[in-house]
């Protein structure tokens, strides 16, 4: 019995005319320049067979080395890959009773649990709803793709031992691509999201990492062996970590039962930071994607590179490929447009809390110019900055409501109000308008460099405190006590005077305040 990848259909990709359907392995990628996109099952399963495509590509073609190189590759539309895949074709039999595709052919079956119950290994039923009664089962190419995922976007969970142990741990470990805002360039074709995202992979010069021994993939060296903590042997041994050991037991065409244990781990202390190349970072953290916050707020972290912050890699290499003319060549960065597909899983532990896939675009000379990236930095910190309008520190609108109502608690009044959500509603699309202005914005001074926002920010400074004060004052419209409003709003006026107050206003302000203190410290000290 065989279900070999490069032949079954089995990744669900959506055709020129928008409709869904599975190709195999060799399809793909005698096709790619058609097809629009992936579209897996679920968001975690789409970005896990695009790095499982990026491993192919740079497995394939051990590159690009270079910015030529890259441009080889494009122009070469999938033949290495093809080849190499065909080298390698007993790897991708996802029955093969040697080396079935991402499974490790020791576990027993006593070891198995019925397909549905994986989804309940955590605290939370996020992939399935199903249960015992249902008769739940997954075709061939639905399992391949649960393979790929499990791999690639899984959270913490306890699984069974693994064959020989009776003790110890056994909770497997978060993928690195939890708890994060993963990063992928997008094209207008599958074949442009793939080259657009193909790292530079020069081992030479250890980029995107260090290559330790052989960097190869794991389908190459198998998935198997007793759990341990590990160090990936470089980038590609990366995208194809083995972080769960995994076997189907498949009947008649289905699977109904599945064996999974914990798999590797890096080692302790060992950051993920060193290969991940779609992930921002701020103070060596990557940058989390929130479920309860716009996107755009943190915009400057995948465009801009600065002091302790650092977009992603793979946006520093989109640069590099539009300095030398070589983007360009795509219709979508023609335009001088790049778009970002930003995804996450977010997870408490062991509980999954939702995902999210979201699209963000921008001009491209945001990723080229830094000066321009920068200045939209302050416009967003801006925009955080007026956030406390909506806190219940004491000196806070909301304090001073709470405080003539004799509410008690602040945090529960400004909570229930909830002007903040009001606040950065008013701002989605604002953001665009002013994304959009601000690279026309801009002059060149004696020094030969262009700078940005002369007009804009200040505008935006405006539109941001019309935004708070308009968010705050529907906020509390409900509030009959009109002294309680009336103190609200005599405070909300002077926290929006404070907030666009310049910074040497600021100084002033801060110095008058430390030396009016020390002076009534100093009236307070008794006379010797």
């Amino acid at each position: 019995m065989s279900f070999n990848l490069l032949d079954e259909p089995w990744i669900p990709v959506m055709t020129p005319d928008f409709q869904i359907k599975e190709i195999s392995l060799i399809a793909l990628f005698q096709t790619w320049d058609t097809l629009q996109e992936i579209q897996g099952d679920n968001p975690p399963t789409t970005l896990a067979l695009y790095r499982f495509l990026l491993a192919i590509l740079h497995r394939a073609y051990q590159g690009p080395r270079n910015e030529d190189h890259w441009q080889e590759i494009c122009d070469d539309n999938g033949q290495g890959a093809i080849a190499y895949l065909n080298q390698w074709r007993d790897r991708f039999d996802l029955l093969d009773p040697d080396y079935p595709f991402m499974q490790d052919p020791i576990l027993p079956l006593d070891k198995a649990v019925p397909i549905y119950a994986i989804h309940t290994m955590s605290t939370s039923e996020v992939f399935s709803h199903e249960h015992e009664w249902s008769g739940y089962s997954l075709s061939l190419p639905q399992s391949a793709r649960l393979l790929v995922r499990l791999q690639g976007v899984d959270i913490t969970s306890l699984r069974a031992f693994y064959v020989g142990q009776s003790s110890g741990n056994r909770s497997a470990v978060n993928t690195p691509t939890i708890n994060v805002a993963n990063v992928l360039v997008r094209g207008s074709t599958l074949k442009q999201t793939l080259l657009f995202n193909l790292m530079r992979y020069d081992p030479t010069a250890e980029i995107p990492s260090v290559v330790t021994g052989e960097d190869l993939p794991a389908w190459e060296t198998g998935y198997g062996g007793k759990p341990k903590k590990a160090t990936p042997h470089g980038y590609i041994s990366y995208l194809t970590f083995p972080w769960r050991r995994l076997r189907l037991f498949a009947q008649n065409g289905k699977v109904s039962q599945l064996a999974i244990t914990m798999g590797n781990a890096l080692p302790d202390k060992v950051s993920p930071q060193q290969w991940e190349c779609g992930v921002a970072y701020r103070d060596n953290k990557p940058v989390r994607l929130s479920l309860s916050k716009q996107l755009w707020r943190n915009a400057d972290a995948f465009l801009l590179t600065a002091e302790t912050q650092h977009r992603p890699r793979i946006v520093d290499w989109l640069a590099d490929l539009k300095a030398e003319d070589l983007a360009d060549k795509a219709e979508d960065l023609a335009d001088d447009v790049v778009t970002f597909q930003i995804s996450g899983l977010s997870a408490d532990k062991a509980k999954p809390l939702g995902w999210s896939w979201e699209q963000f675009s921008a001009p491209i000379q945001y990723v080229t110019d830094t000066e321009l990236a920068t200045v939209l930095k302050k416009a967003i910190a801006i925009a955080e900055e007026h956030q406390q309008i909506f806190r219940s520190f004491k000196g806070s609108p909301y304090f001073a409501l709470a405080d003539v109502l004799q509410y008690g608690e602040a945090g529960s009044l400004a909570s229930a109000l909830d002007g903040e959500s009001r606040y950065w509603a008013t701002l989605d699309r604002a953001f665009l308008n002013l994304l959009d202005a601000l690279p026309r914005d801009n002059q060149t001074g004696a020094d030969g460099i262009t700078r940005y926002g002369f007009k804009e920010l200040p505008a935006w400074t405006q539109t941001v405190q019309a935004a708070a004060r308009q968010a705050f004052t529907e906020s509390i419209a409900s509030i009959r006590n009109y002294q309680a409003r009336a103190a609200a709003l005599r405070t909300l006026e002077c926290k929006l005077a404070d907030l666009r107050a310049s910074p040497e206003e600021k100084a002033a302000k801060k110095a008058k305040a430390a030396a009016k203190k020390k002076e009534k410290v100093a009236n307070e000290e008794p006379d010797s």
